[in-house]
């Protein structure tokens, strides 16, 4: 049967890893969170910081072995709303390119 609760093209992983994100392009300050979910043309962290809407982020996601590399990659944010811990953000966002 039709899973209409899933309309996804790529299955989410639950994952934890360290993930470090700034506007696209800059050399602002990096802020720093955890990844929640991961799946191959999106991701959703907890963020130490917001950011905007439509904004594009460079991000660099730590896997905490060596077995797998870091993804660096360009996302847009899709979506940003306070997260249960106070001054955290869930944030999620569109792969946009991988580095």
């Amino acid at each position: 049967m039709y899973n209409v609760n899933e309309l996804r093209k790529f299955p989410r992983i639950d994952t934890t890893c360290v993930i470090k994100y700034r506007k696209a392009g800059s050399n602002d300050e990096q802020k720093r969170g955890i990844t929640k979910n991961l799946s191959a043309n999106g991701i959703f962290f907890i963020g130490e910081a917001p950011c905007e809407v439509n904004a594009l982020l460079d991000i660099h996601v730590l896997p905490g072995t060596n077995a797998t590399p870091p993804l660096d990659a360009v996302i847009e944010v899709i979506r940003v709303s306070p997260a249960e811990s106070e001054g955290k953000f869930e944030i999620a966002g569109m792969i946009k390119s991988v580095k």
